[in-house]
Order: C-alpha cells, then structure tokens, then sequence
C-alpha cells in the first residue's frame, strides 16, 4: 500500500509538473480576450438601461412612472443583484454549489434580443413599464450569476485574467460614456430630438448589448474546449488532490469539509474591506454629485462646451477612460502592489475626495452650505481623472490580490473570487445609499 500510495504522489507531482509546463502558454491570448468580453458583457446590460433613458421616458409618457422610472429601475435592479448574490454565497456555503455561466449569458441574450424588437412595436404606458421591470429584475438576477461564476473562475486562473475581466468592465463604461456625449451634442444641436432618431439610439443601444452577450455566449462555447482553459481547471483539481495526500500523509486523515464563507473573509478581511470602501466612496460621489458640478464658466462663454448636458457628459467620459485606464495598469508590474495593508491604506486614502468634490461648483436648487474653493474647471477635470483612476487601479490590485493569499487554500480560490465581487456589490449598495448624505452636506 505504502508503495502504491508513493506511486501515486509521485504520478501526481508528475502530471502537476506537466500541467504547470504546459499551462503557461494562452495560444494567441484567446482565453484573455474571451475574460475581456466576460467584463463588457457584465457591464453593458446594464448601462444601456439607464443610457436608453430618453427612449423610456418616451415609451412611459402619460404613465405614473415617466419621470421616476430610472429611481425603480436602479432600486429593482441593485436589490435584485444583491439578494441573489446573498443566495449564491448561502447555497456555496452550504455545498460547492456552482452555475455554468452559459445560462445567465444565454438569458441576458434573449433579453435584449427581446428589447431590440420591441422598439419598433407601439406598446407603451403602465403595461410596458412593468414589461421592463420584469426584464430588469431578470437581468439583476443573471447577471449576479454570470459574475459570480466569472470571477469564480478567473479566481483560479493567473492573476492577469482577473485583470481582463476587470478591464473588460471598464470598457463598457467608456462605451456608454462615448454614446452619452454624442447623445448631448446632438441633442444641443436640435431643440428639439426627434422621436425616431430616439428610437434608432435605443435600437443600436440593445442591438450593441445583444450583439456583446452573443460573443460572451461564443466565447464560452469555445473557451472550454481551449487547452490552456482546460489545464489550468485542472491544475487546480490537481492541486487539491495534492494537499489532500500531504494531509493524509502528515496526519493520517483528509478534511475534505467544502471552503466556508466566513473562514475566506477572515483570511481575506483587509481585502474585502478595500474593496468596498472602494465603491463606497466612489457611488457616494459618482454621479450623484459629480453630475451637479457645473463648469465655473457657464452662462459665460459662447463655447457649447461648457453647456450643462455636454459638461457633465464629457465628466463621464473621463471617469470611464480614467477609471479604464487604471484597470490596465496592473498588467504592467511598476504598477503591481499586492501587499494587504497598502492596498488597505491606498483605498481609505480615497476619502479625501468627499470634501474635495463637495468643494467644488456644486449647483443645487436650494442654498449651499460650503463655499466653492476649487474654482477651475481644469482643477476639477483633474480630480475626476486621478479619482477614476485609483477606483480602477486598486480595485483591479485587490481582486487580484486575493487569490494570491498565502492562508487561502486551493480549495478556497473559487470561493475568495465570490466573496471580493460580493463586497463589490456592497459597497456600490451603501456608497449609493450615502449619496443621500453626501448630497445634504453641500
């Protein structure tokens, strides 16, 4: 038995080292790219909702809901994706449950293939409202177990696809970002937007967005039948199966107990802790203040830039680019810091934005309480490209910090990869339940 145990660990270590040999090369950087399109995929359902909204508005004219539909939108959808993540982490806690991300992809596929043919029908009012609210609490749903499985499984991969996944997301939002300020700018240049050119933009918006979650669709057909895909999932199994012998060996017994949540979060707390403060400064701030800062030279200049629809349209833009632009720089090591406490110091350093924003040409319907010290437009364009840029940058450093943790276990890696997006998800709940506050203080 002790011969044919040695026999074994030695044909595993074998096959580990094939594996590893193996498994380094990514033919072509298919499985990156595919990662990328999992990133945009995650994003852009959902940003084309709220980039429609001229559509909507349109389609719920005469209806209780034309002017709060995007306030139920945003609140079906947040708690939707919010409570199913809760489910998923409840259901992996209790087994090593998991979903196929070909199925919430497949979904969000007929959705906005659905959308796409409903713009050219007649339906409106009180009916189609709640139509889209169905489809939008669908799509809080998918898209929690898309990204859930997403980051599960970039978890166990090298930390650059995490990284792809993340510059993926970004992506999306400078795509939204690009349609916004062609938006404004056309509708500057006519008083008054035409209905079917309205529709045309919601058209393209959910042909764009069908057309993304198609490639996601593709991409996960092919990218489980790819070799390095393929290895790497089974390095992983390997590698369990590796600690499981040492621990038969060393002390005659195997736990073979699935990873537990709160032991992951005990092991990653500085982590998650970045992570959503992270968010939770940034939604305190963007759009909810951000977007009612106004150039300090409006009703001043005969330039249309500095008109309220391009201005803060042109804000997010450069929020997007930054905050893309920052996801990309982990892939350059002089920008690589994984060490908990500085990337801990790094995302609570972040909350001198609060007063630097609220500083700034803040304009409210009512009076402001603070004076407006930062009285320079480039100042402010400034502030948003270096807050955009450190959301992107140590987001990206921390997720994936995480998996790289010397106290998570190989069984744990896919759990830690749920466990980061769920304070993800958390901190964009509360960072945008503080805007509230943050919008009082000014």
């Amino acid at each position: 038995m002790k011969f044919l145990r040695k026999h074994d660990h030695e044909e595993s270590t074998r096959l580990l080292e094939t594996v590893k040999d193996e498994g380094d090369h990514d033919k072509y950087k298919m499985v990156y790219w595919i990662y990328f399109i999992y990133g945009i995929a995650m994003l852009l359902p959902w940003n084309v909702f709220i980039t429609a909204s001229e559509y909507f508005a349109k389609r719920f004219a005469n209806s209780p809901y034309e002017e709060t539909f995007q306030n139920y939108f945003s609140t079906y959808f947040t708690i939707t994706n919010l409570f199913t993540f809760v489910f998923i982490l409840w259901m992996q806690n209790r087994s090593a449950f998991s979903l196929n991300s070909f199925i919430p992809i497949f979904i969000n596929t007929v959705i906005f293939g659905v959308l796409a043919v409903t713009v050219e029908t007649d339906i409106g009012g009180s009916g189609y409202f709640w139509f889209i609210m169905v489809l939008i609490v669908l799509t809080g749903a998918t898209t929690s177990f898309f990204q859930n499985s997403v980051f599960s499984e970039a978890s166990q991969l090298p930390p650059m696809y995490m990284q792809a996944v993340l510059s993926g997301q970004g992506i999306a939002g400078v795509i939204v970002a690009v349609s916004s300020i062609l938006s404004a700018i056309a509708a500057n240049s006519n008083d008054v937007p035409d209905e079917s050119s309205i529709s045309r933009s919601a058209f393209l918006y959910f042909l764009s967005a069908f057309l993304i979650t198609t490639a996601a669709l593709v991409g996960r057909l092919v990218v489980v039948k790819l070799p390095f895909y393929r290895r790497q999932m089974n390095l992983k199994s390997l590698l369990v199966e590796e600690i499981l012998q040492e621990e038969q060996e060393e002390e005659d017994e195997v736990d073979e107990a699935p990873a537990k949540v709160m032991d992951v979060v005990r092991k990653s707390y500085g982590l998650v802790f970045t992570v959503g403060y992270i968010f939770i400064i940034t939604l305190m701030l963007f759009p909810s203040i951000t977007s009612l800062i106004k150039s300090v030279r409006r009703n001043t200049q005969s330039n249309r830039f500095f008109d309220d629809d391009i201005f803060v349209a042109f804000h997010f833009l450069l929020f997007n680019v930054g905050d893309w632009v920052g996801r990309m720089m982990p892939i350059s090591r002089y920008f690589q810091i994984f060490q908990v406490k500085y990337l801990v110091l790094l995302s609570t350093a972040r909350s001198v934005f609060l007063p630097l924003f609220l500083l700034c040409n803040v304009i409210v319907s009512d009076e402001r309480k603070l004076p407006v010290l930062i009285g320079s437009d480039f100042m402010y364009f400034v502030l948003i490209w270096v807050f955009a840029v450190t959301n992107g940058w140590i987001c990206s450093l921390a997720m994936m910090a995480a998996p790289q943790l010397k106290t998570i276990r190989a069984p744990e890696k896919a759990m830690v990869g749920s466990v980061m997006s769920f304070s993800l998800i958390v901190g964009l709940a509360i960072g945008g339940s503080l805007s509230f506050i943050a919008r009082w203080m000014v």
